[in-house]
């Protein structure tokens, strides 16, 4: 039996009114703001070999803020990565700086050093959309190069992301599961974003972590709040028709 006219309008009417949930949810999620601060510990590289001299401790009101490695050479300095907090306040997709990343590249012997992957947790400390302490863990990367050129540029090493950059961890507001993912570094305010961090050789470089807070993925099998709204409606609507 064909739609009457009536009943095509109606079922027109619901679908926009579908739509304009979706789209309400989806814009509530996004205008929500974030704030708080921010703070970094980095953890033990995850392949040193056994004469790698490695040390983590603390600096600038941080914990176990700063990773050194290495055994310096004569009147030089180990090499270390160092991050440093800040205060932050951020939507959910927009672009947001977590933190100074230093980077001393030193000179040390290459026996002391180590190459591979490091751990960084990042904290934040939200005051905003409610007080909650929330953790995510990334992997990072560092590249010793030989220092054979004499050219401290050639001769610098390099900091990179290791994995994609988005955490395995989330947490949930109003319904809405986020997660943080790292962008890269810059070191002209956000305007470019690179994926490595590099610095000269025997010099301490100083760059900005940009990071999102975003919408973390839902698995395939369960149907996120949005989709539930809308078979709610389609099955209040077909009730009511079949009452008529």
């Amino acid at each position: 039996m064909k739609l009457q006219l009536g009943n095509r309008v109606q079922l027109c009417k619901l679908f926009l009114a579908i739509a304009a949930v979706l789209l309400g949810l989806e814009n509530r999620a996004q205008a929500i703001n974030f704030a708080g601060t921010t703070s970094g510990e980095w953890g033990v590289p995850l392949t040193p070999s056994p004469t790698s001299a490695i040390s983590i401790t603390s600096h600038n009101g941080g914990t176990n803020n700063r990773l050194t490695w290495g055994i310096a050479s004569p009147d030089k300095f180990p090499s270390y990565v160092q991050f440093d907090g800040r205060n932050f306040s951020t939507s959910a997709n927009s672009l947001f700086n977590l933190g100074t990343l230093s980077y001393g590249n030193g000179s040390t012997y290459t026996y002391s050093n180590f190459d591979g992957d490091f751990p960084l947790t990042i904290g934040l400390s939200l005051t905003l959309p409610f007080a909650n302490e929330e953790t995510f863990n990334f992997l990072f990367n560092i590249l010793n190069t030989p220092n054979n050129t004499g050219n401290p540029i050639l001769d610098g090493d390099r900091l990179r992301f290791s994995t994609a950059g988005v955490s395995s961890q989330i947490f949930n507001y109003q319904g809405n599961d986020y997660t943080l993912k790292l962008m890269g570094f810059s070191t002209n305010g956000g305007k470019t974003i690179l994926s490595e961090f590099n610095s000269p050789e025997g010099s301490v470089a100083k760059a900005s972590l940009y990071g999102q807070m975003i919408p973390a993925e839902k698995p395939v099998t369960v149907p996120d709040p949005a989709g539930t709204v809308g078979v709610s409606l389609l099955g209040i609507y077909f009730a009511v028709r079949r009452r008529s």
